[in-house]
């Protein structure tokens, strides 16, 4: 599965690279601390699945990610915060069919969460 990462923290993002490199099935393609980069990418690539930052949403991203899902319908989003109190963009999570996951997870939930979403066995949060 190729995947994207979109985190403005580096320390965080490169954890999360090395991570997911580790992982049998896993490679990612794409890595960036800004949604115009991010953006620019999807003009000529596509991904399975993006790890979007929450900030990213709150950064004018979610005026994008419609458009976005239209040009990738089955590329999976997954919307990493530090806490599931995001209740001013629930709205957007839910209309676009988003997966939230915290930043905080152990390695075997996390395993066991991307395993769910690569096999689309998860039902969206």
């Amino acid at each position: 599965m190729n995947i994207a990462i979109v985190e403005q923290n580096k320390l965080y993002r490169e954890g999360l690279k090395t991570l997911l490199n580790q992982t049998p099935d896993f490679r990612v393609v794409f890595d960036t601390d800004n949604n115009s980069d991010f953006l620019q990418f999807l003009k000529t690539n596509s991904t399975d699945i993006v790890f979007l930052d929450f900030e990213c949403i709150e950064n004018h991203c979610s005026e994008k990610l419609p458009e976005f899902i239209k040009l990738h319908p089955d590329t999976k989003i997954i919307v990493l915060t530090h806490s599931l109190e995001i209740c001013r963009y629930e709205n957007i999570i839910q209309t676009l069919c988003l997966d939230v996951m915290l930043k905080n997870s152990s390695k075997k939930d996390f395993d066991k969460h991307i395993r769910e979403i690569a096999n689309n066995t998860k039902q969206i949060n």
